[in-house]
């Protein structure tokens, strides 16, 4: 199994005979000039899943939707949002509502919710469970909105954090947002789900090009027992055996 980030909330996981593509916004370049996706990616054989958490323009891009045309052994599984927002059509896509479930010969795919649009995706593997987590995350916002209204925003996240728990109580890898905007507490939905949920190995999402404070979270998940992955640049990729 190969990991590689893609950019923003975009990350590639690469299996024997598939891959699973999450949240695409942007292609990233190879060492050798390439498009990690457009040249590399929809040029395998294999078979691709191509996931969606939501329709905000950082996790959607609609040309994915061409990649059809194409590469013909794709499959995209979309949260329902995308369509009920107009910006794919019922046939373009599976769209799984909050707590459906998608399965094939390999894969089971369970839509969980969100504490922005859309929702978020919890996908069984080989006894493994990896969860992309689209824009759910801890927007308590506390330094600029009430105390009362950042706890009404938190509240928010532990219940759908509540959700997913009950489903699962280990994940073998998350991939979440420690998104500085937040201000100095920008880490405390990760840290709350690597407490709740037992993680082996965590991925940031939706930090921009703020890679160091995003690695600032590793010290926080070795105290759960969790590795963090830490990131440099765009393309960057790590192998598991599985």
């Amino acid at each position: 199994m190969t990991i590689t980030y893609i950019y923003h909330s975009c990350y590639l996981i690469e299996f024997e005979g598939f891959s699973i593509l999450f949240d695409y916004y942007q292609d990233t370049p190879r060492e050798d000039g390439s498009g990690w996706v457009k040249d590399y990616l929809l040029n395998k054989e294999e078979e691709l899943y191509v996931l969606c958490s939501h329709s905000h323009y950082d996790h959607f891009n609609p040309e994915i939707l061409s990649w059809g045309e194409w590469k013909k052994n794709i499959h995209y599984i979309f949260s329902k949002e995308l369509l009920k927002s107009g910006v794919s059509k019922t046939g373009d896509a599976l769209y799984l509502e909050k707590e459906e479930v998608y399965r094939d010969h390999r894969l089971t795919i369970k839509a969980f919710g969100s504490t922005d649009a859309g929702g978020s995706f919890l996908v069984g593997y080989n006894n493994r469970h990896f969860f992309h987590a689209g824009d759910l995350n801890n927007w308590h916002w506390s330094e600029e909105v009430s105390t009362e209204e950042a706890l009404s925003y938190e509240n928010y996240f532990l219940c759908e954090l509540e959700l997913l728990a009950e489903e699962t109580n280990r994940l073998y890898l998350a991939m979440f947002p420690v998104d500085p905007r937040l201000g100095k507490d920008f880490m405390r939905g990760a840290e709350q789900f690597v407490s709740r949920i037992k993680t082996d190995l965590f991925l940031p999402m939706h930090f921009g090009e703020n890679y160091d404070k995003a690695n600032r979270f590793g010290e926080i998940a070795a105290w759960y027992d969790c590795q963090y992955l830490p990131l440099s640049h765009r393309g960057q990729s790590f192998g598991f055996g599985m």
